[in-house]
């Protein structure tokens, strides 16, 4: 069976809901949410290569760690990123995207067991929760 094959089995085997996209050469993205706090679920995207070799690419992000909206707190964001990049954030790194979503993605190479990429999801989840209360700590929350 292939990786894809493979993760789309635990998914189903954990009950956990996911949308399902073929996009450009054949890649697939499963996109679901991952409830971080009772009011806060995070958006999780895996990407998953598609090749007919015995290893392929995966990409896991979490989106909207954080945002910010006031673009003088940009650099102020730049250098917290930096800080947890270097002290919290493993194998996992924080960007700050062009419209000012922070989020944390790890790439992986697989084989096609999808264990490792499941248990990556799970972590990374753990991380962006505390990277999150970080952000919102230091840069202050997003107005309702």
């Amino acid at each position: 069976m292939s990786l894809k094959e493979n993760f789309e089995a635990i998914l189903k085997e954990k009950k956990l809901p996911a949308s399902y996209q073929e996009i450009e050469d054949g890649h697939h993205l499963y996109r679901f949410q991952i409830r971080v706090t009772k009011e806060l679920a995070l958006v999780v995207e895996v990407i998953i290569q598609n090749t007919d070799k015995t290893s392929s690419d995966a990409q896991i992000i979490f989106r909207n760690i954080h945002s910010v909206m006031d673009y003088n707190k940009r650099g102020e964001a730049l250098e917290l990123i930096n800080e947890l990049n270097e002290m919290k954030t493993g194998y996992y790194s924080l960007f700050l995207a062009g419209d000012g979503e922070i989020f944390l993605r790890s790439l992986l190479r697989m084989t096609e067991e999808a264990t490792p990429l499941y248990e990556t999801i799970v972590f990374g989840s753990k991380i962006a929760r505390n990277l999150k209360m970080e952000l919102d700590n230091t840069l202050g929350t997003r107005p309702e």
